[in-house]
Formats: structure tokens, C-alpha cells, sequence
């Protein structure tokens, strides 16, 4: 039985708590308001984030080989490339072996990119783009041949996009969304884990919610709890998926 933990949260606590023993991992990170809202009424998730769901998110990214993110997602929040600024985990980086910036990986099917994550950043991570076949070609002609895998004749294909990512030596996959995104990975059976925050406002009206995926015949997944932290209100939860 997982118990309740609360109090805040060492950076090298979180480390621990969240790193993982498999030598290949692909895990999500979202938060969700009470009734279920992926972003608050300004359609950013960045309105309904808060100091501990952000001290989680930079832990789990400093744990990634690479962070995966839909377009829209991208263009939404405006993602440039990724820096590891903390010098904790910068030097966690390092330890483990890894460089010092996770890689950026845009999902896009269309091939339409955000100008700023094109930006070229020496002091950030590289960018990948998992992109449909029909793209790719004009994509490469841009971004360079190494810089885009196309994952599928006119989507791109979740397993495919994994197998990819996994068979460059990228093993520690996360995605920060969008809900298209994880609703898409859960239904191919890619995830092994979720990583929740539930936040204690309540937003209402139409906006993203958590997840968005066609209807199952059933669960969509079934997950364990493997964690829950109570920070200042948050309610900071890990998920595994059954298999």
C-alpha cells in the first residue's frame, strides 16, 4: 500500500523518489485541475502550475534523455529548446552520464514548426522532429537528414515514434502532452508510467481537458499508484501502467 507523504521536497529527495531502475522508461508528466482541466482559463498550463508541480517537472526532465511534445503543445506555451539551469541537476546530468541539456522532440504530422524552437541555442538542447513521411523530406532539407525520423506514412505512428527514439540510444522518453499526445500513447500501449499533479482550483467552462482520445471499448489503461506526495495543497501523483 502506497502511503500519503507530505511536506515539501529536497530537489535531491525528488531525484531519488523519481528515478527509475529499467534501463528503458517512457513516462508523462501532466497537471489537471479538480474538474479535470489541462490548462487554466487562459488555455496555458503554465496558470495552473505551481512552485511544487514545478520543482517535480524540472526533476523529471533533468531524469530525460528526451522531452516529447506535440506541436500545438509547443506553439500553446511557447517551448523554445530546453536548458537544464539548476546546477543540482545539471550536475545529476552529468553523473549519470547524460549532456547537459535533454533533446526536444516535436510530434507534428503537418511538418509546421514553431519558429522558436527552429532558433538555433548553443547553451540548449538539440531539436528532433518525429514527423509523417510526406514531410519529411522538405523537413530534412531544413532541419538536416539526422534531425528528423518520420514515424508513420501520414500520422505519426506512437510505437514507431518509441522504437525510434529508443534505437538512438534516447531511452529515457517524457512527454509534457498535449492530451491528443498521451491519449494517442495510452491507446498504442507505449507508457509505463504517469506522473500526475492535481490541483486544488476548479476552472469550469470548455477548455483542454487531461486527455483526449477516441472511445475505448473499456479502460483506455488501468494504472497503479506508485507515489503520492501532498505539497501545500498539491496532491503529487506517480501512476504505473498495468500491462
Amino acid at each position: 500500500m502506497v502511503m500519503l507523504s507530505e511536506g515539501a521536497r529536497s530537489t535531491e529527495q525528488l531525484l531519488r523518489e523519481y528515478a527509475v531502475t529499467s534501463g528503458r522508461w517512457v513516462r508523462a508528466n501532466f497537471v489537471t485541475t479538480l474538474d479535470g482541466h489541462a490548462t487554466g482559463g487562459d488555455g496555458l498550463s503554465g496558470s495552473i502550475n505551481s512552485a511544487a508541480d514545478k520543482a517535480v517537472f524540472d526533476v523529471l526532465r533533468a531524469l530525460a534523455d528526451v522531452v516529447v511534445v506535440g506541436a500545438g503543445t509547443i506553439r500553446a506555451e511557447g517551448y523554445g529548446r530546453l536548458r537544464t539551469e539548476d546546477p543540482e541537476l545539471l550536475a545529476a546530468r552529468r553523473a549519470a552520464g547524460r549532456s547537459d541539456h535533454p533533446l526536444l522532440a516535436v510530434v507534428t504530422a503537418s511538418g509546421h514548426l514553431p519558429e522558436k524552437v527552429l532558433e538555433p541555442d548553443a547553451d540548449a538542447g538539440d531539436l528532433l522532429v518525429l514527423c509523417a513521411e510526406a514531410v519529411q523530406d522538405d523537413l530534412a532539407q531544413r532541419l538536416g537528414e539526422d534531425a528528423v525520423i518520420a514515424c508513420g506514412a501520414d500520422t505519426v505512428e506512437a510505437t514507431r515514434a518509441i522504437e525510434a527514439l529508443h534505437g538512438r540510444g534516447l531511452d529515457q522518453v517524457l512527454t509534457e502532452g498535449g492530451p491528443h499526445l498521451l491519449g494517442g500513447w495510452l491507446g498504442a500501449g507505449v507508457l509505463d508510467e504517469l506522473c500526475l499533479t492535481v490541483r486544488p482550483v476548479v476552472v469550469g467552462g470548455t477548455g483542454p481537458r487531461l486527455l483526449e482520445a477516441p472511445a475505448a471499448d473499456g479502460a483506455l489503461a488501468q494504472f497503479e499508484l506508485l507515489q503520492a506526495l501532498a505539497i501545500e495543497g498539491d496532491l503529487i501523483l506517480r501512476y504505473a501502467v498495468r500491462r
